[in-house]
């Protein structure tokens, strides 16, 4: 057979969930290049105004792609995780370590903001030295996150290679070095980009020697990278080894869209949802059939608060839009990281450690507190998936 087409779970799945998500990617994009041109603020500028009811309702990209992303999408696949972790005895038995270590993710912000402020009110600090831990670490998260996405796109890569008997050495330095080259080589051209830091992205102080450098190592390495491995597969299918129809699938709907969201300046703006929707929609899919094969069959006692989580479709975005808007995203958590951020100011200013002329100290400290729990999903999600140290994931999965 010239080209072989093993899917995870079956071609029409595949390539609804894992292939053709990156269709929602390029949706948002269709929408903010039609919508947010010749607006002066695209994401909070209204694009149009519906009438409801007497009453009115302006709506914004930040509507539209952010907030749809961020409560219908990304923060239920967060609780997906706590589903497939904090809910399984198993996991408890077998993994109770990382677990718990887990939970130090949501303290590392809070530390991290707060930690100059304590040293200074010992020590003086100029206000740069102590806002510059704030500002590495909210670097840091957008970095993982990133880092975070292409590991998992990599795990359904490998997927695919193990489903085909795509285990070539050859083929598998191939595979590693044009994947990170064509997912990484935007995010460098994007850094090194006028428009870098009016995305809304935290400054790395690169000044623009080194920007025009890193611009021309891109532009020259990328298309250098595109056709060395586009030559590859047609050599080696000229030479009779067979191709990994759905890995090479895999990789044409992701590879373009990266290139795309890093390379225009509006679409800048909203590289988060547009990369991270398709990934999102993977990770749904995954998850629920791990829980379907795992927990919904007859299976003992203590396995119950996980099966009932995984009982149907209705009940698990249920109760991902439940952890969305109560521990996550919703107007709820608004409300208290208001409080939060004033409570945390105010100690702030009583000790001396915060300008009155501009109290965000505590608006940071809260921010990084919530995020935990987008770092603790990460992390927990590094070591539940790996697919050759754990066999029964090949099970529950497939």
């Amino acid at each position: 057979m010239r080209v072989r087409w093993g899917f995870i779970h079956g071609a029409r799945t595949d390539l609804t969930w894992y292939i053709g998500s990156s269709l929602a990617g390029w949706l948002y994009v269709v929408l903010v290049l039609t919508l947010g041109r010749g607006l002066d603020d695209p994401i909070r500028e209204p694009f149009y105004t519906v009438s409801i009811f007497g009453g009115s309702l302006s709506l914004t990209l930040g509507l539209l792609v952010v907030a749809s992303w961020a409560l219908l999408i990304d923060a239920p696949h967060v609780w997906a995780t706590l589903a497939r972790t904090w809910l399984d005895p198993d996991e408890w038995s077998n993994r109770r370590g990382i677990l718990l270590t887990s939970t130090i993710w949501f303290a590392l912000g809070p530390a991290t903001i707060l930690g100059p402020y304590v040293v200074g009110a010992f020590i003086p600090l100029e206000a740069s030295v102590q806002a510059l831990p704030a500002h590495l670490f909210f670097v840091f998260f957008r970095l993982w996150a990133y880092y975070h996405v292409v590991r998992q796109h990599w795990g359904f890569l490998v997927l695919y290679k193990k489903k085909n008997d795509d285990i070539d050495p050859i083929e598998d330095r191939a595979d590693f070095w044009f994947f990170n080259l064509a997912l990484y080589l935007p995010l460098i051209l994007f850094i090194a980009s006028p428009w870098f830091e009016s995305s809304g992205m935290p400054s790395l102080g690169i000044g623009e020697p080194l920007r025009s450098t890193l611009r021309a190592v891109v532009i020259v390495a990328y298309p250098f990278a595109i056709s060395s491995y586009s030559f590859f597969q047609i050599h080696r299918y000229r030479a009779g080894h067979p191709r990994n129809g759905p890995k090479l699938l895999f990789l044409l709907s992701i590879v373009p869209l990266h290139l795309v969201v890093f390379s225009h300046p509006l679409l800048a703006l909203f590289i988060v949802p547009v990369v991270t929707v398709g990934h999102n929609l993977q990770y749904h899919r995954i998850v629920w059939a791990f829980g379907r094969n795992k927990y919904a069959p007859l299976t003992p006692l203590p396995f119950r608060w996980a099966r009932a989580a995984f009982r149907s479709v209705p009940v698990y975005f249920a109760l991902g839009l439940a952890f969305t808007f109560l521990l996550y995203q919703g107007p709820w958590i608004e409300v208290v990281k208001f409080h939060l951020a004033r409570l945390v100011d105010a100690f702030a200013l009583i000790g001396g450690v915060s300008d009155p002329r501009s109290a965000h100290l505590g608006a940071r400290v809260a921010a990084t507190l919530f995020l935990g729990w987008a770092m603790q999903h990460y992390y927990l999600d590094a070591k539940i998936w790996r697919v050759r140290t754990d066999p029964s994931l090949a099970r529950y999965i497939s």
